[in-house]
């Protein structure tokens, strides 16, 4: 593999773990409702201290945060480089 080709396929990958994360996020707050008995279609609602899903999506919606954060700073997703020392 060509270095020019490298960003692009580290683009690529950070992506595809972008929307798997959205997916995971959307199918635990599914889950985190058809426990407590909320549509889906719901825009604000507050889930059971008891519901077993919850700690699940709020793992996977802390993680998305964290990842959107590190791609609209112009970072590749979950890749940390650090500054070469002279």
């Amino acid at each position: 593999m060509s270095g020019e080709n490298l960003p692009k396929l580290l683009n690529k990958q950070g992506q595809g773990y972008l929307e798997g994360l959205r997916q995971t996020v959307r199918e635990l707050w599914q889950k985190c409702g058809e426990q407590d008995g909320i549509p889906p279609e719901a825009k604000l609602v507050v889930f059971s201290d008891d519901n077993r899903y919850l700690p699940f999506y709020n793992q996977a919606q802390r993680m998305l945060n964290e990842a959107e954060r590190e791609s609209t700073a112009g970072g590749y997703v979950g890749l940390k480089i650090e500054k070469r020392r002279r």
